[in-house]
């Protein structure tokens, strides 16, 4: 790129670029490239879009390493619980008390959890609360 000033929607092309080109690169690849991109921001026309890839700019890296790896044993309990959920089969009025009971099970998990971990188990229960509607409606 040049000197030239950009707009935001220029810069969040860039960085959306970089996301998709950047997957499994090496660490030098990347920190050119975040080098560049905050060169890029720089270049942003008005002070708030400026501010804001300068932001965004800073994130690349982590970004492009994803969330970090769960590790806890109460994540991998709520995996194991969730699989056999969502995997379970028989009649709705057996499975959604089943299903309750693990949701419960993947909260409390939850709360005992590193707090790093906690959202993800949480999130674990969307799927059986859609599951849960979905059998529900199906049966009614």
């Amino acid at each position: 790129m040049n000197d030239e000033p950009v707009d935001y929607e220029t810069f969040q092309a860039e960085m959306r670029r970089l996301l998709s080109d950047l997957k499994g690169a090496t660490p030098d690849v990347v920190q050119a490239e975040g080098e560049r991109l905050r060169n890029l921001a720089e270049q942003v026309r008005d002070e708030r879009g400026r501010e804001r890839a300068r932001f965004r700019a800073g994130q690349l890296p982590r970004l492009l390493a994803g969330p970090a790896k769960a590790s806890s044993e109460q994540f991998q309990q709520a995996q194991v619980l969730f699989a056999r959920a969502i995997n379970g089969d028989g009649p709705a009025e057996t499975r959604i008390p089943q299903l309750e009971r693990t949701i419960e099970q993947i909260g409390a998990l939850a709360d005992e959890a590193p707090v790093r971990e906690a959202g993800a188990i949480r999130r674990l229960n969307s799927p059986l609360v859609r599951l849960i509607d979905h059998l529900q409606s199906s049966a009614g």
